[in-house]
């Protein structure tokens, strides 16, 4: 493992937007997940998941309200059903794996404008249909072995807490 982060060895930001673009492309033609999204404007949908990855792979502070901020860009962005933030609880993203009001493994944080997707009810089959598709676009673009391990690694260490175990 190099010294530089990953956003640096994967090839920076044409390097990300390209992954980012075929990743996403991937989800929402993918019957199987594609029901979580909005269908919104997908170009603000994409440039906002860019604005994210490109954080989280230059090792961006994860608790820095800047990084808050660009969590809940993109989720307003990709799964809100209004995107009037006056309504969002002072909380906003505050963290996920938050349960509101239901009792299931897979409930997790989610608010008032994003509670639809509770019915989805997302749990570890959708997250490995993700996982293949990020495995899938690194591979396709020839990223190297194990840096792509190393993605699929970090990309896994969402899992428990986007669903909410």
């Amino acid at each position: 493992m190099s010294n530089s982060n990953l956003y640096t060895r994967l090839g920076g930001e044409e390097s990300i937007s390209k992954i980012v673009d075929s990743f996403y492309e991937k989800m929402t033609d993918d019957y199987r997940v594609s029901r979580f999204f909005n269908d919104d404007d997908k170009k603000t949908q994409r440039s906002s998941l860019k604005a994210l990855v490109n954080a989280i792979l230059n090792n961006h502070n994860t608790h820095s309200p800047e990084f808050k901020n660009l969590l809940t860009k993109f989720f307003m962005s990709a799964f809100a059903r209004f995107k009037d933030k006056e309504r969002l609880p002072e909380t906003g993203f505050a963290y996920l794996g938050y349960i509101i009001g239901q009792n299931h493994l897979s409930s997790k944080y989610l608010c008032d404008s994003h509670s639809h997707l509770l019915k989805f009810m997302p749990e570890d089959l959708h997250y490995d249909i993700v996982i293949a598709h990020l495995k899938e676009t690194l591979q396709s673009l020839n990223v190297d072995h194990a840096l792509l391990s190393e993605v699929i690694t970090l990309a896994e260490r969402g899992r428990n807490g986007l669903l909410g175990k």
